[in-house]
């Protein structure tokens, strides 16, 4: 069996928004480290509250989601190397975060298709394994 070698440089990607006075600004999407990742899906949650009768009960739909612009503010980082302000991204147009969104999760492996690649490993190491 071959050893194992990872390289542990984030993967990044350089992004340039350019706002409304025309000025240029520079920044950089990074791959998330394990603990952004376990922030961000600790951030996924259950709406909970009492129905007409007090009991416990789900509200809605019952889920939480985290917006593009909670994900984004874990990997979007300035030219100081420092992670960009929610408060910021969320005055981005949607389709801004939506684009940064869609390439800081493919960078992060967690795109419909690296999950998808995933899902197929697991389900041939499944079914080629011991019985």
């Amino acid at each position: 069996m071959a050893d194992l070698r990872f390289d542990l440089t984030l993967k990044e990607k350089e992004v340039t928004l350019v706002g409304k006075d025309n000025v240029e600004k520079k920044y950089k999407l990074k791959e998330l480290t394990g603990e952004q990742r376990a922030e961000y899906n600790s951030s996924f949650g259950v709406k909970m509250g009492l129905d007409d009768k007090g009991k416990p009960a789900m509200l809605g739909d019952g889920i939480t989601m985290p917006s593009a612009g909670d994900f984004i503010a874990l990997c979007l980082y300035d030219s100081e190397n420092k992670l960009v302000p929610i408060e910021v991204i969320n005055t981005y147009p949607d389709r801004v975060t939506d684009a940064l969104q869609k390439e800081a999760m493919e960078l992060s492996g967690m795109d419909k298709k690296a999950l998808d690649a995933a899902k197929n490993e697991l389900k041939e190491s499944n079914s080629s394994g011991t019985e």
